[in-house]
């Protein structure tokens, strides 16, 4: 008897051991559906970014199969905080904090996570700017598959091009479908976008400017930023594509180099704006503005020795040709594949007429394969001055891991023993402002430093001719004082 009680706890145990182990996105339990409560529009959350404080909390309820239940709900940190309120639950928290809100119903059988992220500020503090897809107002014809996107429905555009009209019973939409739909959005919310098939201009033309061509490179006029609806954060999301083969540096021409980037806008106050001080650049004097943002590298995201920026705050006006800091993807020497955080600051002298640029310093810098395949929040902090401020910390949402963190303050200059203090505005700029997308070099380079078209990066040929990031929820706040 007790032989075979050992030989089926042996049998249980090669069970157990041979099971995988799930992350936190997946879970033995079937799952509850976490709402989020918005008056008239409740939608599927996983992932939550509120306010701090009293008024920055949310109403949460859970459904199982369509209808709200009672559930036990906890949190497993203590800068969010979840407490009940008849049906619902009430999400909030203190500045800075990120954990996870659990919930269960009563029965133990079912279960979900909440990824709840804590802004820095009120929205009452500071001036806030977002942007995020708007299929119901700016609605997207794709010409690559024949669909035209008006909410969550999909129709068949085909050629039958009247159908449209039939969606809004005969009416036109407020925006006319287009495949340029996301570049209309981005002037309208106050941004610009440098991308190979266009750019937006100082007057807030979309689409108007000439499209730069070279030898190498002959630009094809396809949108490269499009809607798509990501299952993970539960809505639509921006996909930025680059083609290897097509797609060159909008703003110069050159042929060494791809661009595709969203931009803060440079002269133009937004549409929104409070005061005069309500902008989204930096003219420096101490500004403090924090961007947040979350991202999706492909899980085959090839990189090379050459720059992948993913994202860069770029000054305008004198001293302006190197970002002051950037998120760069790139492979080592010795072909490890990593993520760097960069910091280059102000030219450092001048010979004659030569300027003599500073080197690039190396805050941070981690292994690129955590962030593969997964969804990332990126937030930083910044003080434009001479010297300034500058924190990030970039998280994987799926575990809530942080893979990147790093905080500069002019106080540790001296223990950090950098070659120059932060200078997050330099002597002679006008402004600076935040740059999120692609920006690479695809030719490597001479010795004398000019591109090589004979010498392309060919690791990027396993691309399939496209390679796309997927970009979520930027918002922008300044501080205001």
């Amino acid at each position: 008897m007790k032989r075979k009680k050992l030989i089926i706890i042996a049998v249980l145990l090669v069970i157990f051991v041979s099971c995988p182990v799930l992350g936190p996105e997946f879970t033995s339990l079937p799952e509850l559906q976490i709402m989020q409560a918005i008056p008239g529009n409740d939608k599927q959350i996983k992932i939550l970014d509120i306010d701090p404080g009293e008024d920055g909390k949310v109403r949460i309820f859970v459904e199982d199969n369509g209808g709200i239940i009672m559930a036990d709900a906890s949190s497993n940190s203590s800068t969010v905080f979840v407490t009940r309120e008849g049906a619902e639950f009430l999400i909030s928290g203190v500045p800075g904090g990120m954990g996870i809100v659990n919930f269960t119903n009563r029965a133990g059988t079912k279960k979900s996570e909440l990824r709840v992220f804590v802004r820095n500020w009120k929205r009452s503090e500071v001036y806030r700017h977002t942007l995020e897809p708007d299929r119901i107002n700016y609605p997207m014809f794709n010409e690559r598959n024949g669909e035209i996107y008006v909410g969550n429905t999909n129709m068949n555009y085909g050629s039958e091009k009247n159908v449209f009209r039939t969606i809004y019973e005969g009416k036109f939409p407020p925006f006319e479908s287009t495949s340029f739909a996301s570049y209309k959005l981005f002037v309208d919310r106050g941004f610009h976008y440098e991308a190979p098939d266009g750019l937006s201009s100082r007057t807030g033309m979309v689409h108007g400017d000439r499209v730069l061509e070279t030898e190498r490179r002959r630009l094809h006029d396809e949108p490269h930023i499009l809607y798509h609806y990501d299952d993970i954060l539960h809505k639509d999301v921006f996909a930025f594509t680059l083609h290897f083969e097509h797609d060159g540096d909008m703003v110069g021409g050159y042929d060494d180099r791809q661009r595709l980037e969203l931009k803060t806008m440079d002269r133009t106050v937004p549409p929104n704006q409070e005061d005069v001080n309500d902008l989204m650049f930096s003219l420096g004097n101490g500004d403090i503005f924090t961007h947040r943002w979350k991202f999706k590298l492909p899980e085959n995201f090839i990189v090379s020795t050459e720059f992948t920026h993913i994202f860069q705050l770029k000054p305008e006006g004198a001293d302006n040709g190197n970002p002051t800091f950037t998120l760069t993807a790139r492979k080592r020497s010795n072909n490890e594949e990593v993520m760097q955080l960069i910091y280059r600051g102000p030219i450092r002298e001048m010979i004659g007429d030569r300027e003599v640029p500073s080197i690039n310093q190396y805050p941070r810098e981690m292994p690129l394969a955590p962030f593969r395949g997964e969804w990332i929040r990126a937030e930083q902090t910044v003080t434009y001055d001479n010297p300034g401020a500058f924190k990030i910390k970039l998280v994987r949402i799926r575990d809530m891991t942080v893979l990147m963190e790093y905080e500069y303050f002019p106080e540790e200059y001296a223990r950090e023993n950098f070659v120059d203090p932060f200078v997050m505005f330099r002597p002679g700029n006008t402004y600076i402002r935040a740059k999120i997308g692609f920006y690479r070099r695809i030719m490597h380079m001479t010795p004398f430093g000019l591109p090589n078209p004979n010498d392309p990066v060919l690791e990027y040929e396993h691309e399939g001719d496209e390679v796309s990031i997927l970009y979520a929820d930027f918002e922008m706040d300044k501080w205001k004082f």
